[in-house]
């Protein structure tokens, strides 16, 4: 089996389990107490408690006919991931529907099906698929409305649907707690996509700067850059160097910058997200 044959069966296998991670938690800890996290699900949420349509009916439907109109937007790669995320959810969502659920407390319910909604969401996205929903509907009206970004749209659709719902239920409890819900699920879902990968930028100016770099370079095999920098209180020239790390790396830099340069200068920053060698892939 070749490399990129692997790689899709991978792809594909974490699209499903985000699908089956996204629909559990909708159907046994959102729907059975009317929390929405915004989207399609919203919708299907307060057709399947008004109008007793099913879950997965009302979301492959709307799913479907979103992607038929906003398709063409998609890289090329990606239309068959978007299209079996928007299958798997539907068919998870009917698999879930008789696997039990929790009502006992709605702030339960909010923070769990929050946590497991990014989650699903989050390994979706991370493989490029995509289970449908406002993203979809954001991209279309993205080419109508340019100067409104895409993210701005997702967050108008959720907070509009959000909103709908706690009109048709007639509660505003509910509607606040689906507020926390999707901030939950926003939150897991961005901590997914950059996999927790915490590093830290660390600049340092210090006479020791080629014995720094060297153990930087050779011990914790982590590139160094050098910047031209000038002091202005003591006008003369150096070469402060910056070097991206993880977390756990810091310490042993302090130690070994301490053991060089006891007068050294250093800053230690947070750092998102980091791409290329030694970190994720770009």
């Amino acid at each position: 089996m070749g490399d990129c044959m692997k790689k899709r069966i991978i792809d594909y296998t974490i699209i499903a389990l985000g699908a089956f991670i996204l629909a559990f938690g909708i159907n046994f800890f959102l729907v059975p107490v009317k929390i929405s996290t915004g989207g399609v699900s919203g919708v299907a949420t307060v057709f399947y408690h008004l109008l007793h349509i099913p879950m997965w009916a009302t979301t492959l439907v709307i799913n479907l006919t979103l992607f038929a109109f906003g398709f063409k937007m998609l890289k090329k790669s990606t239309v068959a991931k978007n299209l079996s995320g928007i299958v798997f959810l539907s068919l998870f969502l009917r698999v879930t529907e008789n696997m039990g659920s929790y009502s006992d407390d709605m702030l339960i319910c909010a923070i769990f099906g929050g946590i497991l909604v990014g989650l699903g969401v989050g390994l979706t996205v991370l493989r490029e698929g995509s289970t449908g929903g406002s993203d979809f509907a954001a991209l279309m009206l993205n080419k109508v409305i340019r100067y409104i970004s895409v993210a701005t749209f997702i967050l108008m659709i959720d907070t509009g649907v959000i909103l709908a719902s706690g009109f048709a239920f007639e509660d505003i409890t509910v509607m606040f707690y689906s507020v926390m819900s999707l901030y939950i699920s926003s939150k897991v879902t961005d901590f997914i996509l950059i996999r927790g990968d915490f590093a830290k930028s660390v600049y340092i100016i210090s006479d020791k700067n080629k014995e720094i770099a060297d153990y930087v370079m050779s011990d914790l095999v982590r590139g160094v850059t050098g910047i031209y920098s000038r002091g202005c209180y003591s006008q003369t020239d150096n070469m402060m160097l910056m070097c991206i790390v993880k977390s756990k790396e810091v310490q042993p830099v302090l130690n070994k910058v301490k053991e060089l340069d006891k007068n050294a200068f250093v800053i230690i920053s947070e750092v998102r997200e980091v791409c290329g060698d030694g970190f994720k892939e770009i």
